[in-house]
């Protein structure tokens, strides 16, 4: 308990007091390299500085080199277009260049681009002839320029010369001080703007100093040949350092004081010698291990600690201030890592071409040169695992389980297919391994494991295996779910399984995992982490780590440390649970972003130690971590638009950077004001973020302001294209997030489109006058026009008029015309009826006078007969005559047939109608039709005007009559 204690303070006192960042010894920091076919330009880089923005630059043979994160770009070029070998920059970001037979200033206008000024034009012709311009240093308020023949202090628009009899060796800035090596006087110290030799300065002539450093010990000065030396108190004695060997053989180039007394030591054969301030080596990095090229031409650290290195051959950027580190040796040839392990001092590594060590000792201390990863024999295939059960170093494999001895491996258990071993709870002389197919059981018998069977009843793959205090085993499947078994007394056999799966709370069946955390038996899900609940059985959710994991990540790995952190995989994050002096706990995951996507699918392995090594396993080989390594994480910086173009016309640039692209003929430093035309309304966007850590990493928000109701997602996109943008004025923002989660400041570039011509005021101005125009001569013409259709119109009234009466009497006379065919017609119907009528009336005269003709002719018989019964009898004819003349039908069809031509077949439409009228009903209809009333229709029909009543009243029945309706009007108009 009291050990646990005492590790948590330090971890606290370590929390609250970070160790100040420096560069590791174990390990090999992160490199990244850029080379020549990366940035296009020349191979060859000599200096390089940052901005107060971020920005990096670059002394490049083809002239000043810009980095922004994602872009390079060459910005300008001194005037005789000669290599730049030197630079420094001021406080207002103004840029002081020594080149090749040139120096001057450059300063970035508002349109970005780079404007540079030589200042070769206030030398006297005399001093223009010099070479390259090596050093270029801001010391107070003046700007020195050093060149092997002259050296050139400017200040207030002057330049004094300072020339040498045999030429300048090097220069030098030490603290507040300058000082100068001549190849004849040696070492020389600049004082108002004079070269005052210090004392014994000859003892430095001939060193080939290449930098000088002030330290508590005196002066250290960096030579090229001949290593190190320390002069103090008019003193010069070797400073013996364990890289002697490498710098007295290789040549220092250049060299940078890094914090915590450190050294950083370019070499031109050997790439960069890191030492500490006693001489012991902390690194060489070389080509063998990274480092593109090995001429180094110089060093700068930026912001985030990084150490930038300028070389013959590229640019390379070492992230000297991260905790992490690759185990690389000379060799370099392993890569993916299953597991690792420490054991009798050495490094294991389980890879998938075998099972590797090296002296971790002789590593960690800095003894690279015999540190190599060696082969252990026996052994080429995938290695999954390898752990120390007992006092025997164990590795899993492809072909069965091995001890490794020495450089050897012993197989003993050639199985199909070994994932792992835990040892048995309350049995440390069982080891049960976890196989391709099953479980199988080893035995310790006198220091050594034996194999002894496989376990019965369980057959299934079982790589992820954790053992419980109550003896239980179990087991993760990948897509099917958790086993949980138990053994019978003789450990042949599986007594009882129990399966739980997303039917017994897990979110999912798939990609569930097991780990033994403090004892406790807990499952990594797709859904955080769980655990189970004794009295019910089922799976819950873990409240702890629900708090820190949360419930949507899924938990890839958790594995305790030495010093009882949680180290965790979740999602595509690393981190670990720290518990506080308060019994709270603490994640921290920002020290591993780097790891993202680096681990093997499946097989996320980390390995901790007792003196607090951590390691990862990974695609990209072994990587260390040091819990003493500190590094700020929430370091501000900042997003910068690179380039704005038109995309019409053809890539039309607004800003840039980019050399020669701008034209700036007279070198104004007005603001470009960024009003577009219409026919401009597409642009492009390039933007990026001035921070280099995983600078491919970083994600980009943005958000055109008028055009756009708010920011976009994250994303990678470096780049952002908008058409076809309607007349406004617009800001166009974008942010950076980095792999720390970090957000940038954001950059913005504000500008207006115009409407098109046809849109602007003026083109409105020209529409109302346009308008008034038209209106005016619109209301002219109508005036025309409506006196000409006055005229007209007062004509085709008149016109009109004249038709109109024309037609009134022709009218006139058409409905005289009319009236008179009418009353002709109706005099021609009335004649026609008096025509039938009299035609009837001569008929039944006719008739009539027929029947008294025959009455008279009988009654003549009657008188000459005085028979009575003569006379009887002729009145009997008489009666019979009459009788038969009433009832006969035959002068009726005469009259039938002229009264239906005289009224349009009036009987035959009745009786087609009415088929129920009878044929007396027909005649008193048709004597009706004549308008003949009662009294005169009883004697035609030879009956009373009672029954002609009778007669009337049920013709009105046939004919559906209503008792109101007159029955002669409806047969006349029928």
């Amino acid at each position: 308990m009291t050990k646990f204690i005492i590790r948590i303070l330090v971890l606290s006192l370590l929390l609250v007091f970070p160790v100040k960042a420096q560069i590791k010894k174990i390990g090999v920091p992160f490199i990244t390299n850029y080379s020549p076919k990366t940035y296009k330009a020349a191979s060859e880089n000599w200096d390089v500085i940052q901005d107060s923005k971020g920005m990096m630059f670059f002394a490049n043979h083809f002239g000043i080199m810009q980095f922004d994160g994602v872009r390079w770009n060459i910005v300008t070029q001194p005037d005789n277009r000669s290599m730049v070998r030197s630079m420094a920059i001021d406080k207002n970001d103004k840029i002081y260049v020594g080149a090749q037979g040139d120096f001057g200033y450059t300063m970035q206008l508002p349109n970005g681009q780079y404007q540079y000024t030589s200042l070769v034009k206030l030398l006297p012709a005399a001093a223009r002839n010099f070479g390259d311009v090596l050093h270029t240093v801001i010391h107070k308020n003046e700007i020195i320029f050093f060149s092997y023949e002259e050296i050139f202090i400017y200040k207030n628009n002057k330049i004094k010369v300072l020339k040498s009899k045999t030429n300048f060796d090097d220069f030098f800035e030490v603290g507040k001080k300058i000082y100068v090596t001549d190849n004849e006087k040696g070492l020389l110290e600049l004082k108002e703007d004079q070269l005052v030799p210090i004392k014994d300065s000859e003892k430095f002539a001939g060193l080939q100093i290449r930098k000088i450093f002030k330290t508590k010990k005196g002066f250290l000065l960096f030579t090229q040949k001949q290593g190190l030396f320390i002069y103090e108190e008019n003193q010069m004695k070797p400073f013996v350092t364990e890289a002697d060997h490498l710098l007295k053989q290789n040549q220092i180039s250049a060299g940078i004081q890094l914090s915590d007394g450190y050294f950083g030591i370019g070499t031109r054969q050997s790439g960069l010698i890191v030492i500490d301030s006693s001489g012991h080596l902390i690194q060489h990095i070389n080509k063998q291990i990274g480092l593109q090229n090995e001429y180094v031409t110089n060093f700068k650290r930026d912001k985030e600690g990084n150490l930038w290195v300028t070389l013959k051959g590229g640019i390379s950027q070492i992230q000297i201030s991260s905790p992490l580190s690759k185990i690389i040796d000379n060799s370099n040839a392993e890569t993916k890592i299953y597991c690792s392990q420490i054991y009798q001092n050495k490094l294991y590594i389980a890879t998938d071409n075998g099972l590797f060590w090296l002296d971790w000792d002789d590593y960690k201390n800095g003894k690279r040169e015999n540190a190599n990863f060696k082969h252990i024999s026996g052994m080429t295939e995938n290695v999954w695992n390898v752990g120390v059960f007992g006092n025997s170093l164990l590795a899993f494999e492809k072909n069965g389980i091995f001890e490794i001895n020495g450089n050897a491996a012993k197989a003993i258990a050639k199985i199909d297919g070994a994932w792992k071993g835990v040892l048995v709870p309350n049995h440390s002389d069982l080891l049960l391994a976890g196989g391709y197919t099953g479980l199988y059981l080893l035995k310790n018998i006198n220091g050594t494991w034996v194999y002894q069977h496989k376990i019965k009843g369980f057959d299934e793959s079982s790589r992820i295996i954790e053992t419980d205090k109550e003896g239980n085993i179990w087991i993760a499947h990948g897509y099917k779910g958790i086993f949980k078994l138990k053994f019978n007394p003789a450990f042949d056999a599986v007594a009882s399984i129990e399966f739980y799966n997303d039917k017994n709370g897990f979110p999912s069946s798939l990609f569930l995992n097991v780990f033994k955390i403090h004892d406790e038996i807990l499952f990594g899900t797709t859904k955080g982490v769980y655990r189970q609940n004794t009295a019910s059985k089922k799976m819950i959710l873990d409240p702890i780590f629900k708090k820190y994991l949360g419930q949507e990540n899924h938990i890839r790995l958790l594995k305790a440390d030495h010093q009882d952190n949680i180290w965790y995989v979740s999602g595509e994050n690393t981190g670990r649970i720290i518990e506080t002096r308060n019994r709270n706990f603490q994640a921290e995951e920002l020290p591993f972003r780097k790891l993202r996507y680096l681990y093997i699918p499946g097989f996320e392995n980390i390995q901790t130690t007792s003196d607090g090594d951590v390691f990862f396993g990974t695609q990209d080989g072994l990587i260390h971590y040091s819990a003493v390594k500190s590094k700020k994480y929430a370091t501000k910086y900042r997003t910068v638009i690179s380039e704005v173009k038109s995309i019409f016309p053809k890539d039309s640039l607004l800003f840039s950077s980019r050399y020669d692209v701008l034209p700036n003929k007279t070198g104004s430093l007005k603001k470009m004001p960024a009003v577009l035309s219409y026919s401009n309304n597409a642009l492009h966007f390039s933007f990026a973020s001035l921070f280099f850590d995983d600078a491919e990493a970083t994600q980009y928000e943005y958000w055109l302001e008028g055009f756009e109701p708010g920011w976009s997602d994250y994303s990678l996109q470096t780049e952002k294209e908008y058409t076809n943008l309607p007349e406004n004025e617009y800001v166009f923002h974008v942010r950076a997030k980095n792999i720390y989660d970090v957000v940038s400041e954001e950059a913005v570039f504000s500008f207006k489109v115009l409407p098109p011509w046809y849109r602007t005021v003026w083109a409105y101005i020209l529409y109302f006058l346009l308008y008034s125009v038209v209106i005016y001569l619109i209301v002219k013409y109508q005036k025309s026009v409506a006196g000409r259709q006055r005229q007209q119109l007062i004509e085709n009234q008149e016109i009109e008029l004249l038709r109109s009466r024309a037609e009134l009497n022709e009218q006139r006379l058409t409905l005289e015309q009319e009236n008179m065919n009418i009353m002709r017609e109706n005099l021609e119907a009335t004649i026609n009826l008096k025509n039938a009528k009299v035609a009837s009336n001569a008929v039944n005269m006719i008739h009539l006078n027929e029947i008294l003709l025959s009455i008279k002719e009988l009654i003549t018989q009657i008188d000459k007969k005085n028979d009575a019964n003569v006379n009887f009898s002729l009145l009997t004819k008489i009666n019979k005559l009459i009788d038969h003349e009433l009832q006969g039908d035959k002068h009726w069809n005469e009259f039938e047939e002229i009264f239906n031509q005289l009224h349009d077949n009036f009987m035959q439409r009745l009786k087609s109608s009415y088929p129920e009228l009878t044929p007396r009903d027909m005649r008193l209809c048709a004597y009706l039709r004549m308008n003949f009333n009662t009294k005169e229709i009883a004697p035609l029909l030879g009956i009373s005007v009672r029954g002609v009543e009778d007669t009337r009243y049920r013709i009105r029945k046939k004919l559906q009559l209503p008792s109101d309706a007159n029955i002669t009007e409806f047969i006349l108009n029928f």
